[in-house]
């Protein structure tokens, strides 16, 4: 008898698990609680324009991932080549941020300050040996005072909505590696060599946005046998001796049960924790609820004009602008927009229920309107339609105790032997797509091969500590 495996959770990671353990012909069921598959990575449609939740694209070192990907998308999947922007004090940085530009566009006295600040940063960090304890730190202890203050600090406390005194650094050796301000010294004044690494620019994209590419992977696994329960909210985890026996939940007002060999969960680890509610204790309440998701609002603007500008999305780091990112669907795919004309995405963090929440639409319209203008980009005589969309689980926040709290819970799951935790949401980590993807086809892998007790190196992929995306797939 074929082994029935219960997948939580229909986004990137839960589909990908899914769709591997189909391929060996495993009974899988996928439990989803939204109307669509994809998770954050879905699309929707509106009069003609398509928009992601985010900015979404597809690129992996992983070479049979990427040719599974290419076989089931065929000529559905583009190619194209990523240009970002940072918009800060009325002038425009290349994104990652580079010191060179830093130096050619600021005023001398802020290039003074500048080099000033980062030569104490490096003395003070080689004589005091000064430990990286927060984001903060690891920012200022490597770059100085004067651009934490300019660039790092305001974007991380807007996008995460607290001050990087209270955010770990575990994750900013990933995405904030590449600004090196003595070999950018080195180059300007010619005593150094060759290209500075970069972040991959060339990347895949679906023809009709992200979640055309989870829409495709759920048919095969459809097509394969397995199954998948859409608008169904797990509820509850029924165990017996350690091992759990089934999973509970409510579909349409019902409630089912449904039972299984094991599971893999990628729904938030909180709430997987809360499904077992006959063995929490007061301590494993307290670490669930310590951790924390940052939500986002995304504004999608209609425009009738052909292009705002040639860049696939601009950060907007000033504290005084409500967005962090502007995006133009169009920049990944032509279809994202009738032709000649484009869209505008705005990416606005916040925290559920709060003011920006629930700001009304039109309300956000116009401050955004104004925003935008604001940093060189008038479209309110061009805006043709709008509406909002919103997630609740957006960014994990990584505070300062996060990781306590998460091993915490890590712990109270090791004892139930048949199940696994993976992607985003179920590890509380903040990595990309295709590292999701990856998680979930190594939890299938590892439960084909009877190998559970191997969770944590599943769990943990892609460490931190490892650098991202530094090779293109038009490289």
């Amino acid at each position: 008898m074929k082994k029935k495996i219960l997948v939580l959770g229909g986004g990137p990671c839960g589909l990908s698990a899914a769709w591997e353990l189909s391929r060996y012909g495993y009974d899988v069921t996928v439990i989803e609680k939204e109307a669509k598959v994809g998770g954050l990575c879905i699309t929707n449609e509106y009069k003609g324009y398509r928009f992601d939740l985010g900015g979404h694209r597809f690129i992996s070192k992983n070479k049979e991932l990427v040719e599974n990907v290419c076989r089931i998308m065929g000529d559905e999947l583009l190619t194209s080549d990523r240009k970002s922007v940072i918009l800060l004090k009325g002038k425009t940085f290349d994104y990652t941020l580079s010191a060179r530009d830093i130096f050619l566009k600021m005023d001398l006295w802020t290039n003074v300050k500048a080099f000033t600040s980062y030569l104490i940063a490096v003395f003070t960090k080689i004589i005091f040996r000064k430990k990286d304890m927060s984001f903060e730190d690891w920012i200022v202890n490597r770059f100085g005072r004067t651009l934490y203050n300019l660039f790092f600090g305001p974007y991380t406390e807007k996008l995460w909505g607290i001050s990087p005194k209270l955010i770990s650094s575990d994750w900013a050796s990933q995405r904030i590696s590449l600004l090196n301000l003595k070999d950018v010294l080195l180059r300007l004044l010619k005593l150094k060599k060759g290209t500075p690494r970069t972040y991959a620019k060339g990347y895949f994209y679906p023809k009709k946005g992200i979640g055309q590419m989870f829409d495709i992977m759920s048919e095969e696994i459809s097509r394969m046998g397995g199954k998948i329960a859409l608008n169904a909210e797990v509820s509850g985890i029924n165990v017996n001796n350690n091992v759990v026996e089934s999973v509970s939940y409510v579909q349409r007002g019902v409630t089912r049960t449904i039972d299984c060999d094991a599971i893999i969960s990628t729904i938030p680890l909180p709430d997987l924790v809360k499904a077992f509610p006959g063995r929490l204790t007061e301590n494993v309440i307290n670490y669930a609820s310590a951790l924390k998701f940052r939500a986002v609002r995304f504004l999608n603007i209609l425009v009738d004009q052909p292009d705002i500008s040639d860049n696939t999305w601009m950060y907007v780091s000033e504290g005084k602008y409500i967005m962090t990112r502007i995006q133009e669907p169009k920049r990944r795919s032509p279809f994202s927009a009738p032709e000649g004309k484009t869209s505008v995405m705005l990416e606005i963090p916040c925290n559920e229920n709060d003011e920006t929440w629930n700001c009304p639409e039109e309300t956000l319209l116009k401050r955004c309107l104004a925003d935008l203008k604001e940093l060189g980009i008038d479209i309110q005589d061009k805006v043709v339609g709008y509406f909002t969309t919103s997630v609740t689980h957006g960014y994990p926040v990584y505070s300062l105790d996060y990781s306590m709290h998460r091993q915490k819970l890590f712990d109270f799951l090791a004892c139930y032997e048949n199940l696994i935790t993976c992607g985003r949401q179920g590890t509380f980590r903040y990595i990309f797509m295709d590292t999701a993807m990856e998680m979930g086809i190594a939890a299938a892998q590892n439960l084909m091969l009877d190998n559970l007790c191997k969770k944590e190196d599943v769990q943990l992929m892609r460490s931190e500590k490892e650098l991202l995306e530094t090779t293109s797939i038009t490289a």
